[in-house]
């Protein structure tokens, strides 16, 4: 049985667990607050190049390996050119043969000489006779039909020889120009050879090698990644909401995936005004303010651009923000609807600007 007494004590505890407040409340804070664009991104060295391959080849020398530091124009890597050998072979071969037909001993221009010389002599021949018989002619020695005929013999052995010495020129011309398009056609040749060695441009360090020694490479594959030694450079990808937050200087709070929990400061130095389509941002590129040694290029990271900071904001938590920057404030028992300006937003705190006081009091239903 319960007594009176017992049945009271439950009665309170029933009525106080009944008046118990289902909402939270809070008191607005002065403390700073910090405003941060989320970015990721990856590692790369500044001023980065990749070696391509200019022809087909196997790679018969690689003579560097990853990590490695050159020099402006040293040999990289060395492709296979036995067929270009072949046409360089090709190529001489046609530039002797050229030289020799534009000799001016050459056989070629040895019998259009021969011509002329005949073709000369039988102009010679003919103007001699053409002179004779206009001289029998004024003494009625011959008929006008012979001094015609031999009018058209010297005019005939005139127009050979002047077309032999025009086909002499022309064929000079000809052999001439072949022998000068075969020396082009070995220059090229030979200077194809320098392709199938690949260079460093610049003092540079080897960051990655696509190709290893022995395998085939296409025309127009990727053998190696090198870039600038002494600097490299965080690439990051800013959504289009957030790209009018960021600014050349602002500060960078970088955490590489390969070291979870580190962070690393670096500064925003370019921002870059396209848009890629293909990854829907904008790309931002910062540097680390400390020497980095040891980093690999591609490696990926996670970053926090610090975009807006103030050391004493007045804040409240965003859970107590409704729709349409809201809040219910709670007066005299009373609790009322109040708009509010906000300002720096993070990730727990809202800046209030207008609408709130540091004493107001702040709720939230359950």
């Amino acid at each position: 049985m319960i007594n009176n007494k017992t049945a009271i004590a439950l009665l309170a505890i029933i009525l106080v667990a009944g008046c118990k407040p289902k909402f939270d409340e809070a008191i607005p804070k002065q403390g700073p607050v910090t405003e941060a664009v989320f970015a990721s991104g990856s590692i790369e060295p500044k001023d980065a190049y990749t070696l391509t391959a200019l022809f087909d080849g196997f790679i018969q020398k690689s003579l560097v390996t990853e990590n490695d530091l050159v020099k402006d124009g040293q040999m990289l890597f060395q492709l296979d050119n036995r067929q270009q050998h072949t046409q360089v072979n090709i190529a001489k071969t046609n530039v002797e043969y050229a030289r020799i037909n534009s000799a001016g001993n050459s056989p070629t221009l040895t019998q259009i000489k021969a011509q002329i010389t005949a073709a000369r002599a039988k102009m010679q021949t003919d103007s001699m006779s053409l002179s004779r018989y206009e001289h029998l002619y004024t003494s009625n020695s011959v008929s006008k039909q012979d001094l015609d005929n031999a009018r058209l013999n010297y005019q005939s052995s005139l127009s050979n020889y002047q077309a032999a010495l025009e086909n002499y020129k022309a064929t000079e011309n000809k052999v001439n120009q072949d022998y000068n398009v075969s020396r082009s056609q070995l220059e090229n040749a030979e200077a194809g050879n320098q392709y199938y060695n690949l260079f460093a441009i610049g003092p540079s360090k080897v960051y990655q090698i696509f190709k290893k020694q022995g395998d085939l490479v296409r025309k127009g594959e990727q053998v190696a990644q090198l870039g600038n030694p002494d600097s490299i450079v965080i690439n990051l990808d800013i959504d289009e909401g957030s790209i009018a937050r960021v600014q050349p200087g602002q500060q960078v709070l970088v955490e590489l995936n390969t070291e979870k929990n580190k962070t690393y400061e670096a500064r925003i130095s370019k921002v870059y005004p396209h848009f890629n389509e293909t990854s829907q941002s904008y790309k931002v590129e910062a540097r680390f303010l400390k020497e980095m040694p040891g980093l690999i290029s591609g490696t990926q990271l996670q970053a926090n651009i610090i975009s807006n900071r103030k050391e004493n904001a007045l804040l409240i938590p965003h859970a107590y923000v409704m729709g349409g920057n809201k809040v219910l404030v709670q007066k005299d028992k009373k609790t009322d609807t109040v708009a509010i300006t906000t300002g720096i937003v993070s990730d727990e705190w809202i800046e209030v600007l207008t609408g709130l006081t540091a004493n107001d009091k702040i709720i939230k239903m359950k």
